[in-house]
């Protein structure tokens, strides 16, 4: 086993969720256009279109800022028509993207920051690994968490979105790290945990509410309920590389 180097991360619902959700960010833009729509209306179709919106295809796309926006629009129109509720203007979806630059919309998990702290304490080079509009960084920068990431690889500007190894390829390099002295953290089970490990990088599923049942996840993943439960697996995998270089 190769000693631990980097720990990835994925950043919505791992890091940092919009407050009180992404549907709640949707319906108040929804209300400012005069639609009456609900969170729970709301999450269903969007679920439904980003799981099935294009995000991880092989082909890759133009890292722009106007790629970003253009792709964006597309997968929400399919959420809005399968609620019957559009198509919606362009303005709409400006708007949309500046309610989630406000900081006032995003709740940064508690554990977070400490966590962070933790593995830079360890020496590991900490990344995100997100699938992303193009103003994460910025975004990251206003909630005061940008120092506590070595890199930031966000898709719309890479041109690749997780699962696609480009992606993880691409923060391997910044890393410096081979993959296999990695671990990646993130809520999603096919984005994050295979995605990561098709590169042969330590897959770790978050799963803060419950989305998976424990009989649904196949039993070679691990997972955990919190980030505080991330720092002893990586004192174990010190460990154990200690153990074997010694």
């Amino acid at each position: 086993m190769s000693s631990l180097q980097a720990v990835f991360l994925d950043i919505g619902d791992t890091v940092m969720r919009p407050n009180p959700s992404w549907e709640h960010v949707y319906a108040a833009a929804f209300a400012e256009f005069g639609v009456e729509v609900t969170p729970e209306q709301l999450l269903p179709a969007l679920r439904k279109a980003y799981h099935h919106g294009g995000w991880g295809f092989e082909g890759g796309f133009e890292p722009t800022i106007e790629t970003s926006f253009r792709r964006t629009v597309e997968i929400d129109q399919a959420a809005i028509v399968d609620l019957g509720l559009g198509p919606m203007p362009d303005a709409f979806f400006q708007r949309l993207s500046e309610l989630f630059t406000l900081t006032s919309n995003w709740h940064v998990f508690p554990d977070a920051p400490g966590v962070l702290d933790g593995l830079h304490v360890r020496g590991l080079t900490v990344g995100a690994v997100s699938n992303w509009v193009w103003s994460l960084p910025e975004l990251l920068h206003s909630l005061e968490l940008m120092s506590k990431f070595d890199f930031i690889a966000v898709s719309s500007r890479i041109g690749f979105e997780k699962p696609h190894p480009a992606i993880f390829r691409w923060a391997l390099e910044q890393a410096d790290a081979a993959a296999d002295a990695v671990i990646h953290v993130g809520d999603h089970l096919d984005a994050d945990v295979r995605g990561a490990e098709a590169v042969g990088i330590s897959g770790v599923l978050i799963d803060r509410v419950g989305r998976y049942a424990p009989d649904d996840l196949p039993q070679d993943v691990t997972v955990i309920h919190s980030l505080d439960e991330l720092l002893p697996i990586v004192d174990e995998r010190l460990a154990e590389a200690d153990r074997l270089a010694g």
